[in-house]
């Protein structure tokens, strides 16, 4: 059987998360995974993805990437999205401290660590719970990088 095939979980970026709602490079990708015949059983997200995702789409619109008319039906969608698909990734100062911790070891920038550690909550969170992989998603990298040096399938 085909790994592809396999159940898995996939932790996303907010990079990838925001392909979802404008169209970018990687958007039919991401939107593959996330809802093709081989889809991800289980999202998760940082719970700052929500925030920097509404602050990505708001920038699109003010850069005039995605008309400002459709801000409010993008940011609609991924409240929508959000509260039905994404399994959220707490903050807690022990995902914190183990992004301070990352970057020592990689050159990451702050919300990268926070994503990468929040992956790895993500693991602990699903030990016993999901018998799937857990890949990895995003479009940067450095990022990639790392969570591969950590041992993360990466989902590209």
């Amino acid at each position: 059987m085909p790994a592809s095939t396999y159940p898995f979980a996939l932790y996303l970026d907010t990079s990838a998360l925001v392909k979802l709602f404008a169209v970018e490079d990687g958007s039919a990708l991401v939107r593959g995974l996330i809802g093709g015949h081989s889809a991800a059983e289980i999202l998760l997200v940082s719970r700052l993805g929500y925030t920097e995702a509404s602050v990505s789409l708001a920038r699109l619109a003010h850069f005039r990437r995605i008309p400002a008319a459709d801000l409010p039906k993008h940011l609609g969608a991924l409240d929508s999205f959000w509260e039905e698909s994404i399994q959220e990734v707490d903050l807690t100062e022990d995902v914190l401290r183990d992004a301070r911790q990352l970057a020592e070891r990689f050159p990451l920038r702050t919300y990268d660590a926070i994503h990468l550690a929040s992956a790895r909550e993500a693991e602990r969170m699903l030990r016993g719970a999901f018998e799937g992989q857990l890949r990895f998603l995003a479009f940067d990298g450095v990022l990639i990088s790392a969570a591969k040096s950590l041992g993360f399938a990466i989902a590209l």
